[in-house]
């Protein structure tokens, strides 16, 4: 009966070794909650892709990107820019929309932020780390058309995720945007205030249109590069 007893009792050991096995630790589901992801900005608008009025001081200013979840818009077709939006769309400055990442961050829409410094001359690239969890998995940034009216580049809501794993390898187009701020049609317009505001929408004056449709001012490409 002894003999009976001590093998149902390392059985029963074995059993729950293999269950305790087989449950992933504290640290790795901790792990799994976040990601770590490579981005870069390729921003292509050049005189051979947009020849039409090329300025001769063309360059973008700084990216601002931010991480966030639904209940947060940075840009969106059809909806009107906020003032942070529009600051940064017509002068490049983003001391407003600083403000507006501050308050959504404390409403916990908002996850990390991420800038790097503008570019000088184009064709170039922006590159950098990011970091976020599964709380804030879209991404969004953008970055002044310059010189322009209200013009800029980025992409809104890009998902990091898909059926509740992290994407290894992305790449979304970059476009041009009118932020509906100002009425300026050509490049070096001299400013002049739209009130009120007109929404959001594709930029496509005559200096972003082709044959076969709009020329793109870049892409954006992801990858993963693992945990924090």
């Amino acid at each position: 009966m002894r003999a009976l007893l001590g093998r149902m009792a390392v059985g029963g050991l074995l059993a729950l070794s293999l269950c305790l096995a087989l449950v992933p630790s504290r640290d790795a589901l901790a792990q799994d909650e976040r990601a770590t992801f490579e981005l870069t900005v390729e921003i292509t608008w050049s005189a051979e892709a947009a020849p039409l009025d090329f300025p001769a001081t063309a360059h973008m200013s700084r990216l601002i990107g931010v991480m966030h979840n639904s209940r947060y818009v940075l840009f969106r077709d059809g909806d009107t820019a906020s003032s942070g939006l529009e600051l940064l769309a017509e002068n490049g400055r983003a001391t407003i929309l600083e403000a507006e990442f501050a308050e959504a961050m404390r409403r916990g829409r908002l996850g990390s932020r991420f800038e790097e410094p503008g570019l000088p001359r184009v064709p170039a690239s922006f590159a950098t780390t990011i970091e976020t969890t599964k709380d804030h998995p879209l991404l969004s940034f953008v970055t002044m058309i310059a010189p322009s009216p209200d013009w800029f580049a980025g992409a809104a809501d890009i998902a990091l995720m898909s059926g509740g794993d992290w994407v290894e390898e992305l790449e979304v187009p970059i476009w041009a945007w009118d932020a509906g701020t100002d009425s300026g049609q050509t490049y070096e317009a001299a400013n002049a205030d739209r009130q009120p505001r007109e929404s959001i929408r594709l930029l496509a004056t005559p200096h972003f249109l082709a044959r076969d449709g709009l020329v793109p001012m870049g892409r954006a490409v992801l990858r993963r590069i693992g945990t924090p």
